[in-house]
């Protein structure tokens, strides 16, 4: 397995310090790192940021290890959801031009009530499907891989990325495994990872501290720290990934309040270690 970088790591830095995909893989190369996973929601408009991401590349001599789409199809207006769907397939085209190896999308963001409301749920996941079938359609054009994360309420857990994917049923959608978001849904990472490992093209390692929280089914929220500060057993998420055959990009998507410019490092030195030997 590869370690990688999200933009989304340095994305408080990158607004500040006002950023540019330059400044991005000069800091990307500074933290000892050759593969890095490109943002769209980061770039602007979609017109001329192929070639921005080409351009950045060839001068660092970075590999571009994913393209990251931020979408969610469970808007209740109809004009949302269609813009949405748009948006996602606009950027594909984008993705096809770099040579993405590898796209990450979201279903959609369902609260806890949508999930355990049968109504709901059944509602929201057939308008989540209808759009993610529709951006699948338009990457099986372009020989493209899409990977589903488990975020934002549909798919949350590992098994339900599972279903998402077996139901759309294309070459073209496999999945992200977020290890740690597998706790937004009161599910264990690396169970989640274990899961959905059969059907992963791309990896992202974050990591969690569990606080307690008696509104939520499970007993516990989570709250976003450095990798191997929280509850993730990120071991054995790549245990779980290895013996599904995977060998592709892991990648940190810090999320932690500590400053990135201290949070970063840390959590990049404790993602190498973890991986030796994976």
């Amino acid at each position: 397995m590869k370690p990688a970088i999200c933009h989304y790591s340095l994305h408080r830095r990158w607004k500040a310090e006002n950023w540019t995909l330059d400044r991005l893989m000069e800091e990307v190369k500074r933290l000892g790192l050759v593969n890095i996973d490109v943002h769209a929601g980061m770039l602007g408009a979609p017109d001329g940021a192929a070639a921005r991401i080409k351009s950045a590349l060839a001068k660092s001599g970075l590999t571009l290890s994913g393209f990251s789409m931020s979408n969610d199809f469970s808007s209740d207006k109809p004009e949302e959801f269609r813009a949405q769907v748009d948006t996602v397939k606009r950027w594909i085209q984008v993705a096809a031009q770099v040579c993405a190896p590898v796209s990450r999308i979201f279903g959609g963001n369902l609260s806890i009530q949508h999930r355990n409301d049968p109504v709901l749920r059944k509602q929201k996941y057939r308008q989540i499907m209808d759009g993610l079938g529709e951006v699948t359609r338009e990457a099986e054009k372009h020989n493209l891989i899409l990977a589903l994360e488990n975020h934002g309420g549909l798919p949350c857990t590992g098994e339900e990325q599972v279903e998402v994917i077996r139901a759309i049923n294309s070459p073209s959608l496999k999945a992200t495994i977020d290890v740690g978001n597998y706790m937004n849904g009161g599910q264990e990472g690396h169970i989640g990872s274990r899961l959905a490992a059969p059907y992963a093209a791309y990896v992202h390692f974050k990591d969690f501290i569990k606080v307690d929280d008696s509104k939520l089914p499970w007993g516990w929220n989570v709250t976003a720290c450095g990798l191997g500060e929280g509850a993730v057993n990120h071991r054995a998420c790549l245990e779980a990934l290895r013996d599904a055959g995977y060998n592709g990009f892991v990648a940190l998507e810090y999320e932690g309040v500590e400053d990135e410019q201290t949070g970063v490092p840390k959590s990049v030195a404790y993602m190498k270690r973890v991986m030796q030997g994976f």
